[in-house]
């Protein structure tokens, strides 16, 4: 009966961890399976890994779906040369990295953007991705190394501003996971001659600066919003608007400081924060006392 109720209990654990964070299982579901076929394939002399490789010079369908594969497209048009044991185990090591990456950064991450902004920011790196590599010679493309070093800095940057000890240890492993695909990458192109591993490096560098302006945006759209509404949250800082900080005869002798200045000077004269503050005194003021105790 214990032993029941522990596999529920574990059961209910994975449904509620995929129902928080669907994107990121749904991408790594999306990949592994990409992936297999392309092992499968490619064992079997079938050229299965280039049709989802983005080559500007010959563009196909498959190549919109560059970003779920990780093995080189080396077959070129002949069936049985894309498996080469050495481009396999370089495959193996990029898809390890990256899948560690969304498993284990990818939860952290959409639960702080949420699931939109986190598809949002996945598109807006396979672009930019794409993009990158147009301008590198050979103009190959393919993998998610880019989202997932996207991913492992934006959740590093997520821990520093929590500022969570007990995350030091998480924290090591996404260092690990950055410099890994670092290091994947400049292996690729240094030492593995076809040229779609030069893609690698547009990947390696897209992620990180995505990662860092995505952050910085959104950390100043939440101060605007807090700005405008008076009370919300930065990062992990909850701003308390100034209205409920006062008393209320502290609250009607500011109002009436705030209307003689619209008296005098007309309502375009008053700021944001004192247009933002005579708006919440004015519904704070409507409420009797006895009604401000029960909130």
């Amino acid at each position: 009966m214990t032993e029941a109720t522990t596999t529920l209990r574990k059961r209910d654990e994975i449904v509620e961890r995929l129902m928080a964070h669907p994107f990121s299982f749904a991408l790594g579901a999306a990949v592994l399976l990409v992936q297999v076929a392309i092992y499968v394939t490619e064992i079997s002399g079938v050229p299965f890994g280039r049709f989802f490789a983005l080559h500007f010079s010959e563009m196909n369908v498959g190549g919109l779906l560059f970003a779920f594969t990780h093995y080189a497209p080396v077959s070129g048009n002949t069936f049985g040369a894309g498996f080469l044991p050495l481009d396999f185990l370089f495959s193996l090591l990029l898809f390890g990295v990256c899948g560690f990456s969304l498993l284990h950064c990818g939860p952290v991450v959409e639960g702080y953007y949420g699931t939109r902004r986190t598809v949002a920011t996945f598109v807006l790196c396979t672009l930019a991705h794409a993009a990158v590599a147009a301008a590198i010679p050979g103009g190959w493309a393919y993998s998610s190394l880019g989202f997932a070093m996207f991913l492992a800095v934006t959740s590093l940057l997520v821990t520093m501003e929590r500022r969570d000890e007990h995350s030091e240890a998480e924290s090591d492993y996404r260092v690990l996971v950055v410099l890994g695909g670092l290091v994947i990458a400049a292996m690729g192109a240094g030492f593995l001659p076809h040229p779609s591993y030069h893609g690698l490096l547009a990947a390696a560098g897209v992620g990180p600066v995505c990662a860092v302006t995505a952050f910085v945006l959104n950390r100043r759209l939440q101060m605007r919003r807090v700005r405008m509404r008076g009370e919300g949250k930065v990062g992990d800082l909850y701003f308390v608007d100034e209205v409920d900080l006062l008393t209320r005869t502290e609250v009607e002798t500011r109002m009436d400081k705030l209307l003689g200045k619209i008296a005098a000077t007309g309502m375009d004269s008053l700021t944001i924060d004192e247009r933002r503050f005579l708006k919440h005194a004015s519904q704070r003021l409507k409420r009797s006392p006895s009604e401000e105790t029960r909130a």
